[in-house]
């Protein structure tokens, strides 16, 4: 058993609030009919966008410290957009729209995004919302025009294990009269789910050989509410990716605590990596916390490979693969990703642009049909200055400034990464916090040779 970490002198990092819920959250406040509270909300590209689309229905929103308050005539009272509602970058907000939209009587709403949105899949949705017998004008990407109907009650199966796809089904059923149900490949997030439940809607969630029915039980009247949102284990992943590739101890507190959200940690596991697990004794978040621990020493002399990372682990996992990526490449060996063929398919074809950005570094990669093998074995006489142009997907840019920390700090290489601002996207903060992380580093290891590249 690894031994309890001291904390004296470690750096506590306030994790960034979670996308993913932020999203959920003011998608049912805006729904709800009056004033919700959302406390400690990430304000983001991506949620700024839920945010602008949203107020273009008719809803309301006022910033105050870290708290938005939000006020809404009900989802009854929306009102026709006068302009295109602009999604941006975030894929959540679009395909939220789209299923909630569709149950609006008389709406009528064209929904758009940028030049990355436009080119991601629209019909994983559509196609569930046509079944439904909503309608709307689209191929497979944006622009959708929504022509918002009453819905009836419906029972769709999806092929996607996506947590996005289900939301857009489950906001659509809360208007519907009668018993809906949405089935689909169990393991996709349920922070839906557990936000409902916490709401007290009718909405409830069963799982069986492999796959999961959300059942909603509708019309559902939802009242106005306040939470906290918690920390986002994804930007959680980043932070711990920096500490243990530069040996510098962190905390990183208030982590969200849903077991669905930690495979990543799992992964790390797997590969002779722990990090210290402490729950955060408190109620106010819409879900249980937990602070996060990686001691300085964390992976010294016990980085193994991975192994084999099964496909049913992916849907937990796959916003980190690009940070777990980067982690494995220091490994003295090879792992293998099975079936992540849903990365090409994200903000720029995340398979093809992780493999790019390891082969940039150093360490050979390769797609093999739906799998992405790491060859591991990268050192720091290994380690190559390096180029690497995101194309504006925030969490690739992330791993490529986790590698040009460890680059310039521990090998000395000149890195150079384009638009560093998309980032904005999720953590906006975070080229400050590896700013903080690299002064702790410095402080503590000025002969660099801790962590994984010790």
């Amino acid at each position: 058993m690894p031994s309890k970490p001291s904390t004296t002198s470690v750096p506590s990092i306030s994790c960034p609030p979670d996308k993913s819920i932020t999203h959920r959250v003011l998608f049912l406040a805006a729904m709800a009919r009056g004033r919700s509270r959302v406390v400690r909300p990430l304000l983001s590209g991506d949620t700024r966008a839920t945010i602008n689309c949203l107020a273009g229905l008719g809803v309301r929103f006022h910033e105050s410290g870290d708290v938005v308050e939000v006020d809404s005539p009900g989802i009854a009272g929306w009102h026709k957009p006068g302009a295109p509602l602009y999604a941006g970058n975030s894929g959540t907000t679009a395909r939220f729209l789209a299923g909630v939209l569709s149950a609006c009587p008389g709406m009528e709403a064209v929904i758009t995004g940028d030049a990355s949105l436009s080119r991601r899949p629209m019909r994983r949705v559509l196609d569930l919302l046509e079944q439904a017998g909503a309608t709307s004008a689209a191929s497979d990407t944006l622009p959708v025009t929504v022509h918002g109907r009453r819905l009836k009650a419906f029972d769709v199966r999806s092929p996607h294990g996506s947590a996005q796809v289900k939301t857009a089904m489950v906001l659509a059923a809360l208007t519907c009269d009668g018993v809906s149900r949405v089935t689909l490949p169990d393991g996709s997030r349920n922070h839906t789910e557990i936000l409902c439940a916490n709401l007290g809607l009718p909405v409830t969630a069963s799982r069986q050989g492999g796959v999961e029915t959300i059942t909603v039980h509708g019309p559902a009247e939802i009242n106005p509410f306040e939470v906290t949102v918690p920390g986002d284990p994804s930007s959680a992943a980043f932070i711990v990716a920096a500490a243990l590739l530069s040996g510098t101890g962190v905390i990183i507190r208030g982590v969200c605590g849903n077991p669905l959200r930690s495979a990543f940690l799992d992964v790390l596991d797997q590969a002779g990596v722990v990090v210290q697990r402490t729950p955060v004794a408190s109620h106010e978040f819409t879900e249980p916390a937990e602070d996060w621990v990686v001691e300085a020493a964390a992976t010294r002399g016990v980085m193994r490979p991975a192994g084999e990372i099964p496909a049913a682990w992916v849907p937990a996992i796959i916003d980190e693969i690009p940070v777990l990526a980067t982690i494995l490449a220091f490994a003295p060996g090879r792992s293998l990703f099975r079936g992540v063929g849903e990365l090409r398919v994200k903000e720029s074809d995340r398979l093809a642009g992780t493999i790019r950005l390891l082969e940039a570094a150093g360490c050979a990669a390769r797609a093999i049909g739906d799998d992405l093998e790491i060859a591991g074995g990268l050192t720091p006489a290994a380690l190559k200055s390096f180029e690497f142009d995101p194309a504006g997907d925030h969490r690739l840019a992330m791993a490529a400034m986790v590698l040009e920390m460890v680059s310039e700090f521990v090998a000395q290489k000149t890195c150079t990464i384009s638009d560093r601002s998309c980032v904005e996207v999720s953590f906006p903060d975070f080229p400050a916090v590896l700013t903080s992380l690299r002064n702790s580093a410095q402080t503590s290891s000025p002969s660099r040779k801790r962590g994984i590249l010790s």
